[in-house]
């Protein structure tokens, strides 16, 4: 007998115009229809573009909801995404695919990054993590659950004049997105939706809005703060007032801690190149500490490298002024606390972060 998870998947997704959404479901028919395999058309789920999925219990459920609100209440105006054809995942899965080199499509690279970023602290990912910003490729099922000889059929079924066919079943060349949804996955109910204005927004005012979405304190964050409050110290948390909004900032020991992501982070890429200059000595600072978690990913490459040496750019920007001020700097990494013993480690970097608070007046700058 299969027992039940402790948790439901929950899916955040982008949903389209009536006209678009029509027409890719009258697609997901006709090529069910043509391949025999209708494993697309019994769940009442509108055609999407799901921008990640999340583990929440009963007991976390509604903190998972009111992540989402703060997410989509910032995401923006609705917009045109352009589809460049259909795409394969192996011989299982037939999608409509965007066309990721078209200037609208930043958008959903955008809020992919930007949803994981707030709420990876808090949920574990869902669906084996295809939908983190590593790995992501975005797009539209068509048909899923395919056997070889289906998806030969469904292929020759949708493939446009331009990839040489002469194709049955005509999909849309855009859509535009007007909504964004939370749904529990297994079966499928829709939690929250929240309609996307359609007054247009400046990309100025778009990324301003984007940029306002920041997680304020996930769990290991939490954990680490607690472990130090109870060695004794105290501490103020994301201080606006400073270079960067470090997460712990111990005003009596006039030093700050940042607990980096080694994904957004970058950590372990180019880090040769991570020299940080400070002025209280002349020597740089270097970036020692090597990582196995980080992973270029391996589509929108030119993208993610020019973002993440963005990041970087950041990074080096306010330690560099933080010293300049005076203060100490402790970089925390999240491979550092992650694993099977994290209560272990949490409490291992919180006895390491106290040993240079109170002893390690001479070294500015100190990675954990």
């Amino acid at each position: 007998m299969k027992q039940s998870l402790p948790y439901d998947t929950y899916a955040v997704s982008l949903l389209f115009d009536e006209s678009a959404s029509v027409a890719i479901a009258g697609a997901v028919q006709a090529l069910a229809r043509e391949t025999g395999n209708d494993r697309l058309t019994a769940p009442a789920v509108p055609p999407h573009i799901t921008l990640g999925m999340f583990h929440a219990g009963a007991d976390t459920a509604d903190a998972l909801a009111a992540e989402f609100s703060r997410f989509a209440q910032a995401a923006g105006r609705a917009w045109d995404v352009a589809f460049r054809g259909v795409g394969s995942f192996g011989d299982k899965v037939l999608f409509l695919a965007p066309d990721m080199a078209a200037a609208s499509s930043a958008r959903l690279l955008e809020l992919n990054e930007r949803l994981h970023d707030l709420l990876l602290p808090s949920f574990a990912p869902g669906a084996n993590r295809d939908y983190l910003p590593q790995h992501w490729t975005a797009h539209v099922t068509l048909a899923a659950g395919l056997t070889p000889a289906q998806h030969e059929k469904g292929k020759a079924a949708v493939s446009s004049p331009t990839d040489g066919g002469n194709p049955l079943i005509v999909l849309p060349s855009s859509a535009r997105v007007v909504a964004v949804t939370l749904a529990r996955c297994h079966p499928y109910e829709e939690v929250a939706r929240v309609s996307l204005p359609s007054d247009p927004l400046s990309p100025e005012r778009r990324h301003a809005n984007m940029a306002a979405i920041h997680s304020t304190g996930g769990r290991l964050e939490t954990q680490l703060r607690s472990q130090l409050f109870r060695f004794g110290f105290r501490f103020r948390k994301n201080d606006r007032r400073l270079a960067g909004s470090p997460d712990i900032v111990f005003p009596h020991c006039r030093a700050v801690v940042f607990v980096n992501g080694c994904f957004w982070h970058a950590h372990g890429w180019k880090s040769a190149d991570s020299a940080i200059v400070t002025p209280v000595r002349d020597e740089p600072i270097f970036y020692v500490r090597r990582c196995d978690k980080f992973r270029m990913p391996t589509t929108n490459t030119a993208f993610w490298q020019a973002k993440f040496e963005r990041n970087r750019a950041r990074d080096k920007r306010d330690i560099a002024a933080l010293l300049a001020q005076g203060w100490r700097v402790g970089v925390l990494w999240e491979c550092t606390i992650m694993g099977k013993h994290r209560a272990q480690n949490i409490r291992a970097a919180a006895e390491k972060i106290s040993l240079w608070l109170e002893e390690g007046q001479d070294e500015p700058f100190k990675e954990f």
